[in-house]
């Protein structure tokens, strides 16, 4: 029986390293993590990029539940008009309840926008993994496809006392001692 968390393959780009892993995009039937672990299980690098900044981040987790040996996570959510995106479905997903990653060590985001659910999916991460040390965390990058996003308008770099809400919004009642990098 399916996995009743989605019913549609999400589709992104992926790019992963361990001695014998390659990929590319890939297509992905959301499936328990432990039944791919076998797979995932050397994963040490893992890049996603294409993500739909309007949906949920938490169906990301089920790497970190399907790589145990990952130490570097990171994830670029992209939303204009030329990025490919097959069909732009929410992914609901609950981590396990218990669930630890012991050995992320970054977890870096372009696309990064002081909201919510991105708020909420950063403390998340926090709270499920042990030695976490760092967490960088960028605006969205130029398009080198269009001009969307224009670099010479962009926003101007966070100012200091941003930086300092943004920290202690995702360090509140937290006993991590991660370095956030907001840039």
């Amino acid at each position: 029986s399916r996995w009743p968390y989605t019913s549609h393959p999400h589709r992104f780009d992926l790019h992963a390293s361990a001695s014998t892993y390659s990929f590319s995009r890939i297509w992905i039937q959301m499936e328990r993590p432990k039944q791919l672990t076998a797979k995932f299980r050397n994963l040490t690098n893992v890049e996603l990029f294409g993500i739909f900044p309007k949906y949920d981040l938490s169906w990301t987790i089920f790497f970190l539940e399907a790589a145990p040996a990952l130490q570097n996570f990171r994830l670029s959510r992209e939303g204009h008009l030329c990025t490919d995106y097959a069909i732009k479905t929410n992914v609901v997903w609950k981590p396990s309840k218990n669930f630890k990653h012991l050995n992320l060590k970054l977890l870096r985001m372009s696309g990064f926008e002081d909201e919510d659910k991105v708020t909420n999916y950063i403390r998340l991460v926090m709270k499920r993994t042990v030695w976490l040390k760092r967490i960088e965390l960028h605006g969205e990058n130029p398009c080198n496809k269009c001009d969307a996003i224009d670099p010479t308008s962009r926003r101007p770099h966070v100012d200091e006392a941003r930086r300092r809400r943004i920290k202690e919004k995702l360090t509140h009642k937290s006993s991590s001692s991660v370095e956030i990098i907001i840039c």
